[in-house]
């Protein structure tokens, strides 16, 4: 697991996942806004998770940035082997959390 701070308030865990009956790893990234779990990346589904609730404007511009942070966008389009879900603070919780 890797703890990276992007700035003020603003925090990413990845953790390595690894595919025992596949044999690679994969990454799992968690972008938090002050302690609130913003955005989820599943590198092996190709999915990018976004919580749906509205915080304040400071967290939905890390949300912003975080998701340009990840790569799987071309300006706000995504690309198209990314899925982008937006999901509710419950399942973001319960994806954050996820040790995988």
């Amino acid at each position: 697991m890797r703890l990276i701070n992007h700035g003020k308030n603003q925090t990413q865990i990845t953790h390595t996942v690894r595919h025992e009956n596949l044999n690679f790893t994969t990454d799992y990234d968690v972008y938090f806004s002050y302690s609130q779990p913003v955005v989820v990346v599943d590198w092996d589904k190709r999915t990018v998770y976004q919580n749906i609730n509205k915080y304040s404007s400071t967290t939905s511009k890390h949300t912003n940035q975080f998701l340009r942070m990840s790569d799987r966008f071309d300006g706000a389009k995504i690309i198209p082997k990314w899925e982008h879900k937006f999901v509710n603070e419950a399942k973001i919780d319960e994806l954050a959390a996820c040790s995988c």
